[in-house]
């Protein structure tokens, strides 16, 4: 096809040229190209999306026991976090509460994030959904460290953010021009650097957990947050995050593979990790939200539906392990 384009295109060119290059002959050619890959772009693209529906449906029924238990969890874990949230903003003390506020928010952005991690594993992209898996692990040391030390570190957690916030508005305009995007007036971005300073006091590394565990670094929250074990998954996430060097075979999703190939789309293997630790991770991140404040004696919330919820949760985040396993080990021998 390439060597008729070309050929098409030499021919009309010496038509109406005395003379034509290979870049005359490369253009023309590269625009019939696109212009007959734009005429079966709606055949094309429906054709792949079957195949990949097909792929999908096929993928689903060899983890169907596994993805419902998984999926379970989710909405468990959603409406637990809902219906904490109910209770406590019933106390005009807790609807301004810091703690509460950070919490809430980090446990919606992981059943987000999960909802993410369970659209790539059913997608077949098993190491897509461990990459993210790393943010779900990221929100979960952070809930607890602030979870430990309270309002302070709550309130300190705001002010990172504030902060990066404004650092992410100083990264914009310094390509915004460039970018053909419109800049910041100035004096709105002289009044967030000035709320930057402000809140840092000064300190152009501030890090809202150093003051109680003397370090910003993942690596000293991990261990302080008691999850140092998870070190080589965190590790193995990120390699899918970076753009590390490693072997096809390393991948998740090449884990049945039978020779070393060159993995450029879904599979429908090793979803048991990333299933299962999306599934410890996400209870977690919802223990250390429905639990806040219970060992304060004086606070007037009622756990006894928390208590039920975590249960709940418990019981699915086993159930996830054993049915994700169970789906690997019984397909594997068919």
């Amino acid at each position: 096809m390439f060597t008729e384009l070309f050929r098409m295109a030499e021919t009309e060119l010496k038509a109406d040229l005395d003379s034509i290059n290979y870049e005359d002959v490369l253009n023309l050619a590269s625009e019939k190209l696109y212009d007959l890959m734009v005429s079966n772009e709606v055949n094309n693209v429906d054709q792949l999306n079957k195949e990949n529906e097909a792929f999908v449906e096929r993928n689903y029924d060899r983890w169907i026991f596994g993805f419902q238990k998984l999926q379970m969890l989710k909405q468990v874990s959603l409406e637990a976090g809902i219906e904490f949230q109910k209770q406590f903003l019933q106390y005009p003390v807790y609807k301004t509460d810091p703690l509460l506020g950070v919490l809430m928010r980090q446990h919606a952005n992981a059943c987000r994030i999960t909802g993410e991690i369970i659209w790539l594993l059913k997608g077949g992209y098993a190491d897509g959904a461990l990459a993210r898996w790393r943010t779900l692990f990221e929100i979960s040391v952070t809930c607890l460290v602030i979870r430990r030390y309270g309002c302070d570190a709550a309130i300190d957690y705001i002010k990172h953010g504030r902060i990066k916030a404004v650092e992410g508005m100083q990264e914009y305009q310094k390509t915004a021009r460039e970018m053909n995007l419109e800049p910041y007036p100035n004096d709105e971005l002289e009044v967030a650097i000035q709320m930057k300073e402000t809140l840092s006091g000064g300190d152009n590394s501030f890090s809202w957990a150093r003051k109680y565990i003397g370090s910003g670094r993942l690596e000293k929250l991990r261990e302080h947050a008691g999850l140092g074990k998870w070190s080589h998954y965190y590790k193995l996430a990120s390699k899918n995050v970076h753009a590390d060097f490693s072997e096809m075979l390393s991948l998740f999703a090449m884990s049945e593979a039978k020779q070393d190939l060159l993995l450029a789309g879904p599979s429908n293997s090793g979803l048991v990790e990333p299933a299962h630790m999306t599934a410890i991770t996400l209870s977690q991140i919802t223990s250390a939200f429905l639990t806040v404040y219970i060992e304060d004696e004086s606070n007037e919330l009622d756990y006894s539906m928390s208590f039920m919820f975590l249960s709940l949760v418990q019981k699915y985040v086993d159930a996830v392990g054993q049915k994700f396993l169970k789906c690997s080990s019984e397909s594997s021998t068919r």
